[in-house]
């Protein structure tokens, strides 16, 4: 049986609806310029049916974060490395998959495959 583990992905977002709306038009109208390659892959309008899938079904805890909430849980020092996927292991964080590394997903399938391998 696999160990339940606690997965926290943040995005390189801001949280509420104006910033989701915003976000989502941006995404649009210029996705070369948005910065946040972890919305990008996951969400349309809505999220996408196979990461809501693979979030649902997955044993694991996974949280999800927006910039502006970093302090909230003392990762301020990831602030510059957005998006990102920590694990959390008794207090400490690890990078799971890092910027550079989320930045090369094509889609939310790149993701998942990649998630599989790692948990």
């Amino acid at each position: 049986m696999t160990k339940q583990k606690e997965i926290y992905f943040i995005y390189n977002a801001k949280g509420g609806k104006w910033n989701y709306i915003v976000d989502t038009v941006h995404k649009y109208v210029s996705p070369s310029t948005y910065e946040c390659s972890l919305c990008q892959i996951t969400y349309d309008l809505k999220m996408k049916k196979a990461w809501k899938d693979f979030v649902e079904k997955t044993p694991h805890k996974f949280y999800f974060l927006h910039s502006e909430e970093l302090s909230d849980h003392g990762l301020e020092k990831y602030e510059n490395q957005l998006p990102i996927c920590l694990e959390k292991n008794s207090k400490e964080f690890q990078i799971i998959i890092d910027k550079e590394t989320m930045d090369t997903f094509k889609n939310e399938f790149d993701l998942i495959n990649n998630l599989n391998k790692l948990l």
